[in-house]
């Protein structure tokens, strides 16, 4: 492996993946035809020659000293918490009639259906059910198939693997729903060479997701198992502090667990990640302490506020002024997990 050529996948596979702390982004998958997702896992299917290192320099858990990305952008005193942006504020989705498939207010997928609808965007990455198998990316085009996409995963999905083979087959104007790390890897791939800007100019909406932390999902299948839970997962939940519970639903209803068994099979690589709130998105969106059926809403970027803007205008969301105690407890979970990334404290 002393070949230049091939240091590339070698330090993705050697400082990521046999460490540990690949969390399952999906950003080398389908970017190099040497990479696939699998069941909750990136594989290695082949060594690759390619001396371009584009795997390494999208990763977001990966050193690249050839690319400029400033991953401590928001350091600064009045960014440090929660990152720049330039307006924040609560919403719900005034969809009514499909509320039960919306995970609490319904923003995520009220702007990516009204974002299709107005031809800002020709289609959308999101992430799938998984049915019996890992969920993983998906490119929607229409309003059932968002809805069908509806909720939250909690598990590392692979999703920009669907962004790349969408892009490899010509398409433009994507949106993109992801995690703070997936939000990451796609500030990255504007930065990569060669052809990084290219790529990036074909998305037209980046919706981050607030997120603490991301569950194995293998691991979570096991534990589930264990504790005798059986049949399709309908719905995952982590309700807002002080609840302190992960809720599983199920035909026979939910389950709860307590978060403090949950933490133990938590991604090794989530414990690397300083960024809560998605602070690379368009628009990033989180849940509500202490009101349900609402979502924070961060707007962080220009496009953001045009397309916010533009839903708000046409009555697709119902918006509410944050409270200020919960901006506050928000900037301090923010700044507890930046904190905590620093230091590289894992959950196991």
């Amino acid at each position: 492996m002393g070949v230049r050529a091939q240091e590339g996948q070698y330090r993705l596979i050697h400082d990521v993946i046999n460490q540990g702390i690949c969390v399952r982004c999906g950003a080398c998958v389908g970017l190099c035809p040497y990479f696939d997702y699998v069941d909750g896992n990136v594989v290695v299917t082949d060594r690759c020659n390619a001396d371009t290192w584009r795997c390494l320099q999208l990763c977001p858990r990966a050193g690249y000293e050839g690319i400029e990305f400033d991953s401590d952008k928001s350091e600064s005193a009045e960014n440090r918490e929660i990152g720049a942006y330039k307006k924040i504020f609560i919403a719900r989705s005034t969809d009514n009639a499909t509320g039960k498939r919306f995970q609490y207010g319904g923003v995520v997928s009220a702007l990516i259906i009204y974002a299709l609808e107005k031809g800002h965007i020709k289609s959308a990455v999101l992430t799938d059910r998984g049915n019996h198998r890992s969920p993983a990316g998906k490119l929607v085009k229409n309003r059932e198939d968002v809805l069908d996409c509806a909720g939250s995963r909690y598990s590392g999905s692979g999703s920009l693997s669907a962004l790349n083979t969408a892009i490899s087959a010509g398409e433009s104007r994507l949106g993109v729903v992801g995690l703070p790390c997936q939000m990451e890897a796609l500030a990255r791939m504007k930065r990569m060479t060669p052809d990084g800007e290219e790529r990036s100019n074909r998305i037209g909406l980046r919706i981050g997701l607030f997120c603490t932390w991301a569950i194995d999902y293998r691991k979570l299948n096991m534990f589930l198992k264990n504790k005798g839970v059986e049949g399709p997962i309908q719905k995952y939940d982590i309700p807002p502090p002080p609840a302190e519970k992960f809720q599983v639903q199920n035909e026979n209803g939910w389950i709860d667990f307590p978060l403090s068994d949950i933490r133990q099979i938590v991604q090794k690589g989530c414990g690397l990640c300083q960024d809560m709130t998605a602070e690379w998105a368009d628009i990033s969106v989180g849940a509500v302490e202490g009101r349900d059926g609402w979502n924070t809403v961060v707007v962080r970027t220009d496009t953001g506020s045009r397309i916010m803007n533009m839903a708000i205008e046409d009555d697709r969301l119902l918006t509410s002024h944050l409270p200020e105690e919960n901006l506050k407890h928000l900037k301090e979970a923010s700044l507890i997990k930046r904190e905590r990334g620093k230091k590289g404290t894992f959950y196991d």
